[in-house]
């Protein structure tokens, strides 16, 4: 199946290289917008062209999330090349081979989201860019697969309102009826002058939504004001704010017998109790100074303060005990009450001064950032087991615990860094980024309740330098080649020491990648590239319950991707990726990292058309994604096999008099399939039928 695959998207790029230059300009109905976007911000800290990024940058465009009628971030990830969802929380993505945490998904560039339970809305997104490989060298600590930022909304100087519905619900045999589990959300966006130099904006989002898992609901409520003043040619200052509230049934998921996924319940099955909850409320405030000094002179200062709570209260699943039969199997629950709370401030300002020196322009970037991150993470129950246990096929819900208190923790980061970029343009078609970046980080951690394991308090300093290098030659006006390497840092935490007392150093990585760009038209562009990263100080457990730095973790891979308009009305995207990802040294050498797929694929498209229909643009889409198979666990004694699937989902879109319809339906074939998981115990699925029916009236 990966040869095929390969193969195909092989040929595919071939002949689309040999006639895309054949292609004429048609003037129809129902031309498109393209899904490729030849600038982004990721990757330098200013807008680039890609001819000028010696970097993997993705960019998912507002076109292609309308088009999916994405509802949240993730929703994307299916769609964007090296990326895959692995779980239900914000920060669940695999990107190269590696894990995310929060730290690699950021706002305009900055750190902090107002949710963790669940994906971040797209309502208030214009677009998201995805900088492969380490971003520490401008973003401070972080993993090293890569960043997701999130690009924004923001105000227009021209008035325009839309009021927008989305109806959901579900189609599948034995899982949920059409009709049965029904979903609703509704969007206000309206933005425009209010005066000369002074624009609004103002996004309201609330959603009511039903699983088609049992008694599992959702409510939801986003808020997005912005102001933004141009105060003159050369300066202009933006203020938004981000409010969320999210209320949301407390779901683990299926289980398993014999760590064999066959054995899983039917799809709509729920171990957890009707009044369990996980709960998000978020609250986020956001200042972007951007002032021309000069006109090789630009000073950009961004900061960004969030507050968040969680609230989590479940008997949560624990543990599986095989029985006789499979039938025989039965889950244990253990009583578990979390309540967490984040303040995250942070701040990133920096010059960019376009100048010649040898006969050679430089863009220099110098820049200041610093980080002020506070939680308090309270166990206000933990570690009571459930009587009874639960049968795997016909759960009786219900039963009782005891409430035990457990510890409180909390821990304040600091961090400050410095770091300096200079992009110079050899030649017109020869372009050298180098970037270096020193940060100190200290993080003070204190156990405030000490009940159940709690670790003993501790102060931990670090001082962490990383540099990246890149390069990227436009042979012509079609095909670039390009080279990088970079280093990522993330400092272990506080809470974990080793045998003889003392902090864990830093985890470091690196990332070395080449690739070339084939920009044959604006109609015609293609991606390829190969690269390496490994990630050392991976911390393992040792047998007195401490820890040790004995892990490496290495990746190996492959990027392709395709983005094409055949005609004006006409286009589609698509892309494959191939990861080896392992442990080359530790307890865990020579297994393979937990949720990693080797080979993900997938393409749309989407064809308007050409003649109207009623007075109305008509448009269909077709998209197809693939995904290998991943274990829950790198250790073979533990993990269940996750079968490999393929998604086919399709659209219909239909626009007159400023009011636009469209009808998707997510897995037309009503495929089963598990997205991820942890061992045995916490087994997610992917959604079985799904179809969305979206309004939208544009005033």
């Amino acid at each position: 199946m990966k040869i095929k695959i390969a193969k195909s998207l092989a040929i595919l790029l071939l002949v689309n290289t040999l006639n895309a230059k054949e292609l004429d300009t048609v003037v129809v109905e129902g031309t498109q917008e393209s899904y490729f976007e030849n600038t982004s911000t990721s990757s330098m800290k200013n807008e680039s062209s890609d001819k000028t990024i010696p970097y993997t940058v993705s960019v998912t465009k507002g076109t292609l999330i309308d088009d999916l009628q994405a509802q949240r971030i993730e929703d994307t990830y299916d769609y964007t090349t090296g990326l895959t969802k692995i779980g239900k929380n914000a920060d669940a993505i695999m990107i190269r081979g590696f894990q995310t945490n929060l730290q690699n998904i950021q706002v305009n560039g900055m750190s902090g989201l107002i949710s963790r339970m669940g994906s971040p809305s797209t309502s208030n997104v214009d677009r998201i860019e995805v900088l492969k490989g380490p971003s520490s060298v401008l973003y401070g600590a972080s993993q090293p697969g890569g960043m997701v930022n999130i690009i924004t909304k923001r105000p227009q100087s021209v008035q325009k309102t839309t009021l927008e519905t989305s109806l959901e619900t579900y189609m599948s045999n034995g899982v949920s009826k059409f009709g049965s589990d029904n979903g609703i959300t509704t969007t206000l966006d309206t933005t425009g002058p209010i005066s000369e130099n002074l624009s609004y904006r103002f996004i309201a989002v609330g959603e009511k939504l039903n699983s088609y898992r049992d008694n599992v609901n959702f409510e939801n409520l986003y808020i997005y004001p912005s102001l933004l003043w141009n105060a003159s040619d050369n300066t202009s200052l933006l203020l938004s704010m981000e409010y969320g509230h999210e209320n949301g049934s407390a779901d683990d998921g299926l289980f398993v017998a014999n760590h064999d996924i066959s054995t899983a319940a039917n799809l709509n099955t729920v171990y957890q109790e009707s009044d369990d909850y996980d709960n998000d409320k978020g609250t986020a405030f956001d200042i972007n100074l951007d002032h021309f000094i000069s006109d090789n002179l630009f000073l950009n200062f961004d900061w960004r303060s969030v507050f968040h709570t969680d609230d989590r209260k479940l008997y949560e699943n624990r543990a599986i005990n095989q029985g006789a039969t499979t039938s025989d199997t039965t889950l244990t629950r253990r009583n578990r009450h979390q309540y967490n709370e984040r303040d995250w401030h942070s701040f990133d300002t920096n010059l960019n001064l376009d100048t010649i020196i040898a006969d050679m322009k430089h863009t220099l970037t110098l820049g200041l950032a610093g980080n002020y991150r506070k939680t308090d993470y309270d166990r206000v129950i933990y570690g009571g087991i459930v009587n009874p246990n639960l049968s795997i096929y016909n759960p009786t819900l219900g039963g009782t615990a005891t409430d035990n208190q457990s510890h409180r923790r909390k821990t304040i980061i600091k961090s400050a860094g410095i770091y300096l970029q200079d992009k110079i343009s050899i030649t017109n078609n020869l372009t050298l980024v180098g970037s270096i970046r020193f940060d100190k980080t200290k993080i003070d951690y204190k156990c405030t309740r000490r009940l159940g394991n709690c670790a003993n308090d501790t102060i931990k300093t670090s001082r962490d330098f990383v540099t990246s290098i890149g390069t990227i030659y436009n042979i012509n006006d079609i095909f670039s080649l390009y080279g990088s390497y970079g280093q990522g840092y993330d400092p272990s935490s506080a809470e974990r020491i080793d045998d003889l007392g003392n902090p864990l150093d830093t985890e470091k990585s690196k990332q070395y990648e080449i690739g070339t760009k084939i920009n044959v038209s604006k109609e015609f562009n293609t991606g390829l590239s190969f690269y390496k990263i490994n990630k050392e100080n991976v911390a393992e457990s040792t047998n007195s319950g401490n820890y040790a730095l004995s892990g490496e973790v290495e990746n190996k891979g492959i990027e392709a991707e395709v983005q094409w308009l055949p005609s004006a009305n006409w286009q589609f995207k698509s892309g494959y990726a191939y990861n080896k990802t392992k442990y080359i040294s530790g307890k865990s050498l020579g297994n393979t990292q937990a949720l990693t797929p080797e080979v993900t694929a997938y393409i749309f498209t989407r064809y308007n058309m050409p003649e109207k229909i009623y007075n109305g643009r008509l448009g269909l889409s077709t998209g197809i994604t693939y995904r290998d198979k991943i274990y829950t666990s790198s250790s073979e004694s533990t993990r269940v096999e996750l079968p490999s699937y393929g998604r086919i989902d399709a659209g219909a879109y239909y626009s007159v008099n400023n009011w636009d319809f469209s009808l998707n339906i997510e897995n037309i074939t009503d495929k089963q399939y598990y997205e991820s998981g942890t061992q045995d115990y916490r087994i997610y699925s992917g959604d079985p039928r799904k179809i969305t029916i979206n309004i939208k009236k544009t005033f």
